[in-house]
């Protein structure tokens, strides 16, 4: 099923429900496969760094096609060459999520605003929203 913006608009409110739930406001972008801003949602009370970090962590996610945990294993040095060479900064937290239809990468998903755990949960909800 391909992204459209119905679904991503869906995967946002899950998110943000999720982030209700757990007392925080946060951002959530959602790029597509290829790392371009797809959707974006901003809680009010949400850091207005957050902007940036969760569309971070959303390029981090498409670019390299992984999950946060996985990217804390890369060494330093390759995520500061990426994002050197892509000239923007990658970011490897552990709530980096990627949504993904059987093999094939759809999104990367970011949130912020939250601790990383929380930031995670929050995202996953995105993710596991994108089936309705």
């Amino acid at each position: 099923m391909p992204l459209t913006a119905e679904i991503a608009q869906r995967m946002i409110q899950a998110s943000q429900d999720k982030a209700r739930e757990l007392g925080v406001a946060v951002c959530t972008a959602i790029v597509d496969a290829n790392g371009r801003l797809f959707a974006f949602g901003r809680m009010n009370d949400a850091p207005w760094i957050s902007i940036e970090v969760s569309q971070g962590k959303a390029f981090t996610g498409a670019l390299m096609g992984r999950d946060g945990p996985e990217l804390q294993q890369m060494q330093p040095a390759m995520i500061s060459s990426l994002s050197l060479l892509h000239g923007r900064g990658l970011i490897p937290m552990g709530s980096v999520t990627t949504l993904r239809e059987g093999g094939t990468l759809i999104a990367g998903i970011g949130c912020s605003g939250a601790t990383d755990e929380q930031d995670g949960e929050c995202a996953h909800a995105a993710r596991d929203a994108y089936a309705g």
